[in-house]
């Protein structure tokens, strides 16, 4: 099993990184062919290699590059990255389902076209695109097989051979995705929190279901959800950052896959806007006025900033010490 990385951009040169040992730029015309276990010729040097190399990256001005038998030839009319992942070592040993290549490829937009060598001629592989089936393709008598991409920024692209027998293709499906929220909104932990659950089914088996989460200050983050009793998955929370939220649903099965969902938006409002319009101003001290000296469980409404069971003098002081906040 070979787990190099390499790139591919159009019109630069060789870049080689050896075990930091050997490094060395050049131009090439025709393919390169790299076997890591006999000699290679760069230009007019001849390099012997008594042991694995393993590749940070090949930046090559030629759109062909060969590890072992598989070879990438890519048709682009722009700059386009591959980065390798993953290449079966024994690609015609491999059985029904099994995954034979991974890379991910990036580039600017356009339609850019594959042809991958090093496959059994007549067989039958699968072709998908970040968890998603895009194409079922046939390797010629020469062993290649050929696909095209007009969808892009970065994509991982994995090859399944389909053998004898059934081989799963069919993604999870997500519904009833919902989230419920405490009543009132707080971004006190103790007081605050946020459920979002949903329904995930599989023909054969769901593996994992993940909640892809934006925060209002951009970032990203993957939570596990949580099973809960056969078919149901949440993930419940406490969210302290006020502002806007985005978040979808990833869920994958043991064939390897992936279905994402739609992206849904929530706001969650900071303590001090009471009436949640978006901002603190003097319509929010009114509603703490008409509630003055009330008393209650800890954080029972909105007025009740601070949380500490009466509405009173600190409450209005937090609303004023934010007044004019938009959010």
């Amino acid at each position: 099993m070979k787990r190099n990385k390499f790139k591919i951009l159009k019109n630069v040169s060789i870049f080689l990184n050896i075990f930091l040992v050997l490094t060395f730029i050049l131009n090439v015309v025709g393919a390169i062919v790299i076997s890591p276990e006999n000699e290679f010729i760069v230009e007019n040097e001849t390099y012997t290699v008594n042991k694995t190399m393993e590749f940070e990256s090949i930046i090559i001005s030629d759109s062909y590059i060969i590890f072992n038998n598989t070879g990438f030839y890519i048709n682009s009319d722009n700059d386009i990255t591959i980065t390798l992942a993953y290449l079966d070592d024994d690609i015609f040993s491999s059985g029904n389902g099994d995954k034979v290549l991974e890379f991910y490829a990036d580039t600017t937009g356009g339609t850019v076209s594959f042809s991958l060598s090093g496959f059994v001629a007549g067989t039958e592989y699968l072709v998908k695109r970040s968890g998603s089936l895009i194409e079922t393709v046939t390797a010629n008598s020469s062993g290649f097989i050929s696909f095209e991409n007009n969808i892009w920024s970065t994509h991982l692209f994995e090859i399944f051979k389909v053998g004898e027998g059934p081989f799963d293709v069919i993604p999870p499906v997500v519904s009833d995705v919902y989230k419920s929220v405490s009543i009132p909104l707080d971004t006190e932990i103790d007081f605050g929190w946020e459920n979002i659950s949903c329904t995930v089914t599989d023909n054969v088996e769901v593996y994992q279901v993940f909640l892809n989460i934006t925060f209002p200050d951009s970032i990203k983050n993957n939570f596990l959800m949580i099973n809960d009793s056969g078919i149901k998955y949440y993930f419940n929370t406490s969210f302290e950052d006020f502002g806007n939220y985005s978040y979808f649903i990833w869920a994958s099965d043991t064939s390897g896959n992936i279905v994402l969902t739609g992206v849904y938006d929530f706001p969650l409002p900071p303590n001090c806007d009471i009436n949640i319009d978006g901002e603190v101003n003097v319509l929010d001290q009114v509603l703490v006025s008409n509630h003055y000296s009330d008393t209650g469980s800890a954080g029972w409404i909105r007025e009740d900033v601070d949380n500490n069971g009466i509405v009173a003098v600190i409450d209005l002081v937090i609303v004023s010490n934010n007044y004019g906040l938009d959010w």
